[in-house]
């Protein structure tokens, strides 16, 4: 029986297939470089060019990016999207359809497979030949299949469930895809795991509907996790796993809700129940970024945005903003941020001497009101 990866790419574990892919995504966050090397693009139409991650840009260096992306899809008619929040979620929302296969340069493809489509991350170099050739070529992977058994308990949640299950089998899954089967988590949060499955360096993760007798049985009765600082985006992947307990008593300057792992409309929904009736820690500061403009504009609808700004927050504009070099939610000297968003080394939220912690929602609306967490 082949696996979801096996039946997206046609071949078995171990063999070389070369496909075209239905999507090549290129971004403002990593994978612009590809831009710098490409001289020509055999499918325009497959080619979606993204603002996404420093909106409104913040500095000169984000603004050379922005207009030399634009300039690319001017100059080769690919389409250019912006003013739809991050990518990876309005892809899923928008366009991504089950069967396909996109293919992208950051860390976050995984997220596809929630949906029954093949995400994949590459190098810049192999996203520059993509795109120029409209084939990609690979070894199929090995699968690691994972059944999730049992229920997320009380205030923890898929990001809790991905980081303890990345803790224990980081090596285990690193460069094989991952079959998820999760039968008691909703749409939202297979595509939160599936997500966070991949940023140790996992190839792809896919939903299966049928568990595997031989798969990795994980217990989804975790307690709440976050992901530490470490030092350097190269590192990134190495980055520790602990349980929320261990820095108890940790104090706080801000806290950031955003991104397809905490600003979609369920994450605020959430998060607003979780203040409700609550004050902002004076001298805390807490940005909610709205992970799409729908979700944004349902966040409005539903009043939703009224009650963070009346709870002292402020709302920065749909998209990623996990990489804040300068701007608003960018940290200052020795400063502490507790953030739903996937990057915690050096400098990716500001200064070199400020430290990022990444965890739930329900860990940073929590610690907004604490100034810490328990």
């Amino acid at each position: 029986m082949s696996t979801f990866i096996e039946s997206l790419l046609g071949g078995k574990s171990g063999e070389v297939v070369t496909v075209e892919p239905d999507y090549v995504v290129i971004n403002d966050g990593v994978s612009h470089s590809a831009v710098d090397d490409i001289s020509s693009v055999r499918y325009p139409e497959k080619v979606l060019v993204i603002y996404d991650h420093d909106v409104p840009t913040g500095r000169p260096e984000a603004a050379a990016i922005l207009r030399k992306n634009l300039d690319f899809a001017d100059k080769f008619g690919c389409r250019y999207i912006q003013a739809h929040g991050v990518g990876y979620q309005y892809m899923l929302n928008e366009v991504v359809k089950p069967g396909q296969i996109i293919i992208g340069g950051g860390s976050h493809a995984g997220i596809f497979g929630a949906k029954g489509a093949l995400g994949i991350n590459v190098s810049i170099p192999e996203l520059s030949r993509i795109i120029e050739t409209g084939r990609y070529s690979t070894v199929v992977p090995e699968t690691v299949s994972v059944n999730l058994e049992g229920k997320l308990p009380a205030n923890v949640s898929a990001v809790d469930a991905a980081f303890a299950f990345l803790k224990e089998y980081r090596e285990t899954v690193r460069k094989k895809a991952i079959e998820i089967y999760a039968p008691e988590l909703s749409q939202h949060d297979r595509e939160v795991f599936c997500s966070i499955a991949c940023i140790t360096g996992a190839y792809t993760a896919g939903v299966t509907e049928k568990p595997k007798d031989s798969a990795i049985r994980f217990s989804m009765g975790v307690a709440p996790m976050v992901m530490m600082p470490c030092s350097s985006r190269n590192e990134q992947k190495n980055a520790e796993f602990s349980p929320r307990s261990e820095i108890a008593g940790t104090k706080f300057n801000a806290g950031q809700i955003g991104g397809y792992t905490g600003g979609t409309i369920e994450d605020l929904r959430k998060a607003a129940k979780i203040i409700e009736g609550r004050k902002l820690a004076l001298g805390f500061r807490l940005s909610i970024c709205p992970a799409t403009s729908r979700d944004y504009i349902m966040a409005c609808n539903e009043g939703l945005i009224t009650k963070f700004i009346d709870y002292g927050a402020q709302i920065n504009a749909a998209g990623d903003h996990s990489e804040v070099v300068q701007g608003a939610g960018a940290m200052g000297n020795n400063e502490r941020l507790i953030t739903t968003g996937l990057y915690t080394y050096t400098g990716a939220m500001g200064v070199a001497s400020s430290l990022v912690y990444s965890a739930s929602v329900e860990s940073v609306a929590s610690a907004s009101y604490t100034k810490e967490v328990y």
